[in-house]
């Protein structure tokens, strides 16, 4: 992942060394201070000097500790009665795949409104990692988040009749292999008072929220979500999510909320951000597995399979999951609401550090054949900011 995005921070490394050769006469380093050029007259494009200030010193450093959250909500409805003699009619299957609580180091660095950040996961027993970007100016803003995470934590309720005995059973455990997820977030936004309300003073600290101010926005977001568990050891957990194992989704969203900076107050600001948004655009790829679990319990199974479970000789989870067969499928949804809600504490030490907390809550809705779910994440940054 850092090797993917090394490109970027080289050009921040070009970026600083043209801060300090302006004078030079190499070509690159005047394009590279007419882009730093073009993001000052960016940053202070049509403010209100009396609501919003700008920094003097242009560029960040920020040490950041962040805690992650997040939950795959996943049900499935089977028909059990077509392969258990004992249970009637349909099974609902209902997964909740949570993430744990994260604890991630890193570091975010940028000239004004414009930077990356990446962190690591703190727990070294599994995986973790977390790259953003940002692109701000006073009266809009581009923000992108690669959120990567393993876990193996799982709620499972199960819910049916068996023998005309209603079942509804939760248990908590552990799937047998990993469950890794990958989470891709591309929002922005446009604010309709960007001349005396500060997005930029809010969430990257490359701007002063003066007074107290609020403003309506628009925005989008494009979001893309890898889930895989497809492994021979889950086979019965795939088998109760209708032979998914793998799924990708895809969802386009545009919608419109309302932030507002209070400043109660010099050097201290409150920030809170609300965006109901409307899914126009929702695809949903699964990838099923055929083992062969269901030939153990089908009723009326077309061949036996008994003699080969008992063959010392062949392993069970070979035999059962013997080629790994997928086939998938693609389906687009119907239109989902969801949301996007932001809170920010800020305060300026002085004109070269400051404090920060933040944090962000998403949400993401899916639909497609015999299954449903939501992926619910959240997450607090604190962050300490240098400015030079």
């Amino acid at each position: 992942m850092v090797k993917k995005y090394s490109l970027l921070v080289a050009v921040f490394a070009l970026l600083t060394f043209t801060e300090t050769s302006a004078g030079d006469g190499n070509p690159l380093l005047k394009f590279g201070r007419s882009v730093l050029n073009y993001i000052d007259s960016m940053a202070v494009k049509g403010i209100d000097p009396s609501y919003i200030g700008v920094p003097k010193k242009p560029w960040q450093v920020v040490l950041r500790g962040s805690v992650n959250k997040a939950e795959l909500e996943m049900n499935a409805t089977i028909n059990a009665n077509d392969i258990f003699d004992i249970f009637d009619g349909n099974m609902d299957c209902d997964y909740h795949i949570r993430s744990g609580t994260e604890n991630y180091a890193g570091v975010w660095a940028g000239y004004r409104g414009y930077g990356i950040g990446y962190s690591r996961l703190l727990d070294s027993k599994t995986e973790g990692s977390l790259l953003t970007l940002g692109l701000t100016g006073s009266c809009y803003g581009v923000n992108f988040r690669n959120h990567h995470f393993v876990t193996d934590e799982c709620v499972i309720h199960d819910q049916g009749s068996i023998m005309g005995i209603p079942v509804d059973t939760t248990s908590v455990g552990k799937v047998a292999s990993p469950i890794h997820v990958r989470s891709i977030i591309l929002d922005g936004y446009y604010l309709f008072n960007g001349r005396r309300f500060s997005y930029m003073a809010a969430y990257d600290q490359s701007a002063y929220q003066l007074r107290s101010s609020g403003s309506f926005m628009v925005g989008g977001m494009y979001y893309h979500a890898h889930i895989d568990y497809a492994a021979p050891e889950n086979m019965g957990f795939i088998f109760l999510m209708d032979d998914v194992g793998e799924m990708r989704q895809w969802q386009v969203a545009v919608g419109a909320g309302y932030a507002y900076n209070c400043v109660p107050v010099k050097g201290l600001l409150i920030s809170g951000m609300l965006m109901p948004m409307l899914t126009g655009y929702n695809r949903l790829r699964t990838y099923r597995y055929d083992s062969l679990l269901k030939q153990l319990f089908l009723k009326d199974p077309t061949w036996d399979i008994e003699p080969l479970l008992n063959d010392d000789e062949v392993d069970d989870v070979e035999m059962l999951w013997p080629d790994e067969e997928r086939y998938k499928t693609t389906q687009t949804s119907h239109m989902t609401l969801n949301f996007n809600a932001r809170a920010s504490i800020t305060y300026n030490l002085d004109e070269t550090a400051y404090l920060n907390v933040y944090g962000q809550v998403y949400n993401f809705r899916f639909s497609h054949d015999h299954n449903h779910g939501a992926l619910t994440e959240w997450f607090v940054n604190a962050a300490l900011g240098l400015r030079f």
